[in-house]
């Protein structure tokens, strides 16, 4: 049985990123024996100015300096491990390095994103050049000498394929271990009028998309809002629709606020990869009202679960058509959830990828 190295930059608070790097070792632990991980962490002290020298004369992203590629070098010496799983094509510079170091490697590269067009949009002035820059060295040394490509969804294989002329080895979308079997328990919140639900920390995407819903769609519908996520109490509300928006951070359990929610709104107009509370939203059984970057990588055959908008009169309209008739629990959601983005759908591909790896 081979012992596997897990390589991530993602760790700490369960954000998307996180999450869905969490779920790749969870998956990994569950096809292999010996499964070892090894974090990029923060840079603190003098090596963060030493690190920062690094980036600069190396091209080196995702945190890497050249105290991690020993370490890492070290551990796939003293552990024997045959299959190296690197779990963000940030690290993609990784590949080259190890394999000039280590024969008869079997190496994957997960991409949460197309590292490079995310980088673009984001970033401005010389940060969006040089980081552009390397991303895309990166990747494509990640694409030209990687064994297997692993990506989220359709976007970003033809965005590799058209940056690096690789295809994608498999697409395995973002799932989730499921929370909410009893989803169709009476609420455990009493007294709470209808609302509409928003869930997302205070993160840029977020915070625009969720201040355009507000001033412009907000107004226009006979519902409340209610918002869930860290920090969010920064947002700024306008006077004219407080009383339509209420704000909670720092939540435990979501469970109840799903279960009470008509619908959830998805109002993202910016991003890459999957959009995790998608499937979390699907996972509690709710219908969806979002812009067509929401669902991005989800894919059905069944009506009425994603209801795309991508201006405010869409959302106006289709909102006020939704809400008289519109159940907090939809069955298709929850269907599809089980079907295709829980852990146990996505942990059969995982396995098959094991298998043509050997």
């Amino acid at each position: 049985m081979s012992n596997v190295l897990f390589i991530t930059r993602y760790y700490g608070e369960m954000l998307g990123g996180t999450m869905c790097s969490q779920r790749n070792l969870n998956s990994l632990k569950e096809i292999y024996e010996n499964v070892y991980e090894y974090r990029i962490t923060n840079k603190n002290g003098v090596r963060f100015y030493l690190s920062k020298i690094a980036q600069l004369c190396n091209g080196y992203m995702g945190g890497i300096d050249y105290k991690d590629i020993q370490c890492i070098k070290k551990l796939i010496q003293d552990l024997h491990c045959q299959v190296i799983f690197i779990d963000s094509s940030l690290l993609g510079k990784l590949v080259k390095i190890l394999l000039n170091t280590f024969k008869g490697l079997k190496i994957q590269v997960f991409f949460h994103n197309c590292e490079y067009e995310y980088i673009k949009s984001i970033y401005h002035g010389p940060k969006k050049y040089l980081y552009s820059y390397w991303t895309f060295k990166g990747e494509k040394e990640a694409c030209k000498y990687a064994n297997k490509i692993i990506v989220l969804n359709k976007r970003d294989a033809s965005l590799i394929l058209n940056h690096y002329k690789r295809n994608a080895d498999a697409c395995i979308p973002i799932s989730l271990k499921d929370r909410s079997e009893n989803t169709r328990l009476s609420p455990t919140i009493t007294n709470q009028l209808p609302y509409i639900l928003f869930v997302g920390s205070y993160f840029p995407p977020n915070v625009q998309g969720i201040k355009w819903f507000i001033e412009k769609v907000l107004p226009h519908i006979d519902i409340s809002l209610l918002i869930i996520g860290r920090q969010m109490e920064l947002l700024n509300i306008p006077s004219f629709v407080q009383r339509k928006v209420k704000i909670l951070s720092n939540i435990k359990d979501l469970t109840p606020y799903y279960q009470n929610a008509l619908c959830m709104v998805m109002p993202i107009f910016t991003g890459g990869g999957m959009k995790v509370k998608t499937a979390e939203a699907l996972m509690y059984g709710k219908i969806i009202v979002g812009t067509k970057e929401s669902f991005e990588g989800y894919e059905t055959n069944a009506t009425g679960i994603f209801i795309e908008c991508n201006n405010k009169e869409e959302f106006i309209s289709k909102i006020n058509k939704l809400l008289p008739k519109v159940q907090p629990y939809n069955i298709d959601s929850r269907k599809l959830f089980l079907e295709k983005y829980s852990f146990e759908a996505t942990l059969k591909q995982f396995k098959e990828l094991a298998l043509s790896t050997k």
